[in-house]
């Protein structure tokens, strides 16, 4: 057991480097050209750049929503006595859902990265702020793409027939994250990294106490 955690725990650390070397990649040369190239190409059409101006944000109505059902459903189930693979999936993504909000607020605020839209309108602000709180300087990571790939995490766990459709989402999200300009390709990258490991820690933190209750039975 010990053997397999210090290995996970290898594999994160590994994941983590070769993240950070991506990102610093990204910022120092493609961020500022996909950003300009998506400009360019895509906001010449006139409906693309009106359809994509104002996109409501629904992120936390989405994480309230999730976090209320998932609970509802398992409270529901452990009453009923049900502790299966669906009542561990429900408890987890009740978890998930909030911490992953959490910590993409807690992220943006440190590092204050400036988002693309205010970065095309004021380019002197290229860059990291650190613990700022700038306005439009909560670009890193990406929210939705934090949030939301936690949550596919949680169902990639649990249910593996639904991994290409979650693989094909994520993609899609990202995707559409930069193309519509709200996001770097860095942010995105750093988003889905980040969501995955959400998922994973919160995943951890609600197995032990099951297993110190288990321990102590015996």
């Amino acid at each position: 057991m010990l053997t397999n955690q210090r290995h996970a725990f290898r594999n994160w650390v590994g994941s983590a480097f070769l993240l950070t070397a991506f990102v610093i990649l990204c910022v120092r040369f493609f961020d500022i050209p996909v950003a300009l190239y998506v400009k360019k190409r895509l906001y010449r059409n006139a409906h693309w750049s009106r359809y994509t101006s104002n996109l409501p944000d629904l992120l936390l109505v989405l994480v309230l929503v999730t976090t209320c059902v998932g609970c509802l459903l398992y409270l529901s189930r452990t009453k009923k006595g049900i502790y299966d693979q669906a009542t561990s999936f429900e408890k987890l993504i009740t978890w998930t859902a909030p911490v992953s909000y959490l910590a993409k607020s807690l992220l943006k605020f440190l590092f204050g990265r400036v988002n693309t839209r205010c970065w095309l309108q004021q380019p002197q602000l290229y860059g990291f702020h650190w613990f700022q709180r700038r306005p439009g300087c909560d670009g890193f990571p990406s929210g939705h793409m934090l949030v939301i790939v936690a949550l596919l995490a949680a169902v990639w766990r649990f249910y593996p027939r639904c991994r290409p459709f979650c693989l094909l989402f994520a993609v899609l999200l990202a995707v559409a994250l930069v193309v519509t300009n709200y996001h770097f390709v860095s942010d995105v990258a750093a988003g889905a990294f980040t969501g995955v490991l959400v998922e994973a820690v919160v995943f951890r933190l609600l197995r032990e106490p099951s297993r110190l209750a288990s321990r102590s039975i015996r």
